[in-house]
């Protein structure tokens, strides 16, 4: 939800010859409609089956995953996300998360949204993102600060 998964996953996966897939963007592609448009035609639980089905492919396919923030609404990907050795909660401070996505008309669950509603939105999920997530990283830092984070977190804990 506008914490910097795209720009983060693409730099971990640069900087470590990975392969790297933006989960929304492969939705797109796959389906050949925006987000806002298989919302409006399937609903937010067609969405979220969509985002599955995805998901499961895409988990067999690359090595760094880009999910959008709402991917843990969906049991089916949350279960599949828990089962992952390496899922990262990349957190941000709602003030600044509301600045990034408040008008961006691709993300339907927060678009013109007010503040009290999105950070609602972001309360309910914050337990979720804490049962699957390996690391919480604020990535309110650098990009090459966040990176090095994770990287010592992971080596820490002997996972890289």
């Amino acid at each position: 939800m506008g914490t910097g998964k795209t720009t983060l996953g693409k730099y971990i996966a640069q900087n470590n010859q990975l392969s790297f897939v933006d989960l929304d963007e492969f939705i797109v592609q796959q389906e050949g409609k925006t987000i806002p448009e298989i919302f409006e035609q399937l609903g937010e639980k067609g969405f979220r089956n969509l985002e599955f089905k995805y998901l499961k492919k895409c988990a067999n396919q690359f090595d760094v995953i880009a999910t959008g923030g709402g991917i843990i609404e969906g049991n089916d990907a949350f279960n599949l996300l828990k089962e992952q050795k390496h899922v990262i909660w990349l957190d941000c401070d709602i003030e600044i998360l509301y600045d990034r996505i408040k008008n961006d008309s691709n993300r339907p669950n927060a678009n013109n949204k007010p503040f009290f509603k999105l950070k609602s939105l972001y309360s309910t999920r914050v337990s979720r993102y804490n049962e699957i997530a390996f690391i919480k990283v604020n990535s309110n830092k650098s990009l090459p600060v966040t990176y090095n984070k994770i990287l010592e977190t992971m080596k820490a804990n002997d996972q890289y």
